[in-house]
């Protein structure tokens, strides 16, 4: 999203949430809290799945798996919730000042060394070390109170808020000098979430009532910093992969294509260039039609493709210089089968497959291989047929010289409805007068 988006669904989510806070507190505060926890459980799964990948999301995942317990303990002590009968608001501070402040030095530590891999065992044994001795501290009575009914939060707490500040402002200050290849993917998410975590602290520092606006506001805040780091680092880090793959199959495509095009015109020099040119104008004829994106991308690999299938046509019929035999022609009309045979084992779409299938089929049911008519063709493979004439009649071939397009125009409005869909005819005709020439 874009900033003004960001700030728009960040203000509404402050309202909502100051409107929730004002009708029950006790159900706002619970629902903040399994928000933030169930992000945490996601960044852990991420963590896990990327742990070989990117050392930073693997200790961010880590971080959080220890923070969750601690915001899940909180949550259950809170003030209201009466969960654990000998535990108060004071346990709940506790182990709040406990989550926040092992993720503030978690967050800082993360960064530290990010592509040393065997930094992060000592990591991981560092934020579960510090859970596991939080708890016990809190549970033995031995952890400093942070929160007395009488007076409100104690020194101890604020003073703990503070130091949380200053580290979260030495970890932005950290971030903003590196440039390290690791964290550059997630730099922008990981700053702002720190800053509003900062402004989540500092409002932390001065509420007097678990139930009031100040601790509602550091709720808000927190809440805000937590969507960020859903965003910026969870997802990105599921979409982020798959988007790799998708480019790497898209890049793996593109090269098999044009190896596979250009071997076919090796065997035929006559035609080289022949399905780059068909595919250049089915595109302009495809988007003169308004066909989506998607579409008009499997027609340009269609046509890119429709004629490999001459590779196992006899080469000295294909170069030869007085018209076919019957017999002959019947062998160049395998090619389409040859073509679809050859190429259907691709990751590709089915369509791009049945688009150079049905090249050669004509609306009234005369062409091949299967004599489809009119509906039963694709319409890019209709768009593919007209174009394949159009192209075929500009240039010469072994056995005659290129028509022209004055003949092959006349050739497309004589036969449109019959042997072409009257519509792609009309378009083509519009491309073509429209100042469009083939290229080569």
């Amino acid at each position: 999203m874009k900033l003004r988006s960001h700030l728009i669904f960040w203000g509404s989510l402050a309202l909502i949430s100051w409107g929730l806070s004002r009708f029950n507190y006790l159900f706002y505060h619970s629902t903040v809290e399994i928000f933030t926890i169930s992000v945490a459980m996601m960044l852990v799964a991420v963590a896990l799945i990327a742990r070989s990948k990117n050392n930073i999301v693997f200790r961010l995942g880590s971080l959080y798996a220890v923070v969750m317990v601690f915001d899940i303990l909180h949550t259950l002590t809170f003030k209201g919730m009466s969960v654990f009968q000998n535990w108060s608001a004071n346990q709940s501070t506790q182990f709040w000042i406990l989550g926040r402040s092992l993720e503030a030095l978690g967050l800082a530590l993360a960064i530290v060394l990010p592509n040393c891999k065997r930094c992060n065992i000592f990591y991981w044994i560092f934020v579960a070390a510090s859970g596991i001795t939080g708890i016990l501290l809190v549970g033995s009575g031995v952890f400093p109170d942070c929160y007395l009914a009488e007076t409100g939060l104690t020194s101890f707490k604020i003073i703990m808020e503070l130091v949380i500040l200053g580290v979260i402002a030495f970890t932005i200050f950290l971030l903003m000098k590196t440039d390290n290849k690791e964290i550059r993917p997630y730099k922008n998410y990981y700053l702002t979430a720190l800053f509003f975590t900062a402004l989540a602290e500092l409002f932390f520092t001065i509420y007097t009532d678990p139930y009031g606006f100040t601790n509602t506001l550091g709720h808000i805040f927190r809440l805000i910093s937590y969507f960020v780091i859903l965003e910026g680092i969870v997802v990105r880090s599921f979409t982020e992969p798959l988007d790799t793959l998708y480019n790497d199959m898209n890049t793996m495509v593109e090269e098999l294509t044009s190896i596979i095009s250009e071997t076919t015109e090796i065997k035929d020099p006559y035609t080289a260039g022949r399905q780059k040119r068909v595919a250049a104008l089915s595109e302009e004829i495809a988007k003169k039609m308004h066909l989506s994106g998607e579409r008009r991308k499997e027609l340009v690999l269609a046509s890119r493709l429709h004629d490999v299938g001459t590779l196992f046509v006899p080469t000295d019929i294909i170069s030869k210089v007085t018209p076919v035999s019957q017999i002959e022609y019947n062998l160049i009309k395998q090619h389409v089968i040859k073509s679809y045979e050859l190429l259907k084992g691709l990751p590709l779409s089915w369509r791009i497959f049945e688009i150079i299938r049905q090249h050669h089929e004509r609306i009234d049911g005369s062409g091949y291989p299967r004599a489809l008519k009119g509906d039963e063709i694709l319409l890019e493979a209709k768009i593919l047929a007209v174009a394949d004439v159009l192209e075929a009649m500009n240039y010469d071939r072994p056995h005659r010289k290129a028509p022209g397009m004055e003949k092959a125009v006349e050739e497309l409005k004589r036969n449109s409805g019959i042997l072409y869909d009257a519509r792609v005819v009309e378009v083509c005709i519009e491309v073509i007068d429209g100042g469009f020439k083939f290229d080569g």
